[in-house]
């Protein structure tokens, strides 16, 4: 009896562990409250399409199968006026997020960074597997951007380079030879995409020939990220207006997020104050002589990790420099 009890219950266990295929259909915000939803979004657009402070975010979606929400483009908080991808080869998912974005008034901008082609070029040449010219180097990478088939709404040009205060009128002239090859594939890019956007990032004091798109150009934004008080966002502004030819009316500062290595006591704070914050507030200072028109936020995915809030300071920025009428 024993025996044939415990072949039955085999049997039952066998049975009960049998792995069954279901679908499972979990129904979002916008199904579940569809014309509340539809309302909201209506609402959000608008907010986006009035004057405020606007607000940019560097998204690091290097990491091309996430494993955690935090490595989601979608995911960034709905507040955001324009995600910047930082690598701009989007997988199949990466677009479907987009859209997503799209429906929300966000702006999805890439990069063409040359100092980022550059530090890989030197980072190459020391490895002994580079042989090629810089000039040609450049060349390719940026023809390889460009040419890039994806729903982007702008591009950002990313250029610190050197200051040519103190270059040889050989060094001056190389400068301007790539950026010139930067300015070319930028025109014939903005010529076939007039509806979209243009950002620049870096140092228009560095710029000879680029200096000529800064009209083109929705916001200039400022390297500030690294600097030790408030005070040095306006310095670096003024620094951007010695050339005439500078705009003063779109500036934009940029700060970090916190590192999400916690030894690093620096990145992302200003003194023992978040930079978020800090800049969030300098931005709604009066000032004269140049516009302060919003915020850059380097590594904005780090954000998304907090014991209470997602993306917690960079809401908490953007409340700061648009607060929500009251009622």
């Amino acid at each position: 009896m024993l025996a044939t009890c415990a072949v039955a219950a085999l049997t039952a266990c066998s049975d009960w562990t049998e792995p069954e295929s279901i679908t499972l259909v979990e129904n979002g915000i916008d199904k579940q409250q569809g014309e509340a939803y539809a309302k909201y979004l209506a609402n959000l657009r608008d907010y986006k399409s009035q004057d405020h402070k606007v607000v940019y975010g560097w998204f690091d979606n290097s990491e091309k199968t996430p494993f955690t929400r935090g490595q989601h483009i979608s995911d960034v908080p709905d507040s955001l006026d324009v995600v910047i991808a930082k690598t701009p080869e989007l997988t199949d998912a990466e677009v479907a997020e987009v859209e997503q974005l799209h429906h929300k008034g966000t702006k999805v901008f890439f990069s063409l960074s040359y100092d980022r082609i550059k530090k890989a070029y030197e980072e190459a040449v020391k490895e002994a597997g580079e042989t090629r010219d810089f000039a040609t180097v450049l060349s390719d990478e940026v023809n390889k951007v460009m040419a890039l088939q994806a729903p982007f709404d702008g591009l950002v040009v990313e250029y610190k380079g050197s200051s040519p205060v103190y270059m040889t009128s050989a060094e001056k002239a190389e400068a301007s030879a790539h950026q010139k090859t930067i300015l070319n594939a930028v025109q014939s890019w903005k010529g076939a995409n007039g509806d979209k956007k243009l950002a620049f990032y870096g140092y228009p004091a560095h710029l000879l020939d680029l200096a000529t798109i800064l009209n083109d150009c929705q916001h200039i934004i400022l390297v500030t990220d690294k600097v030790g008080d408030k005070q040095q966002y306006g310095i670096e502004a003024m620094q951007a207006l010695i050339s005439t030819s500078v705009p003063a009316d779109r500036f934009v500062v940029s700060v970090s997020t916190v590192s999400l290595d916690t030894t690093d006591k620096n990145t992302g704070f200003l003194g023992d104050a978040r930079a978020t914050t800090e800049a969030a507030y300098w931005v709604t200072e009066p000032t004269e002589g140049f516009t302060k028109a919003g915020m850059a936020i380097l590594d904005i995915q780090n954000d998304y990790y907090n014991a209470t809030n997602t993306y917690q300071y960079v809401r908490e920025a953007i409340q700061i420099m648009n607060p929500a009428p009251s009622k």
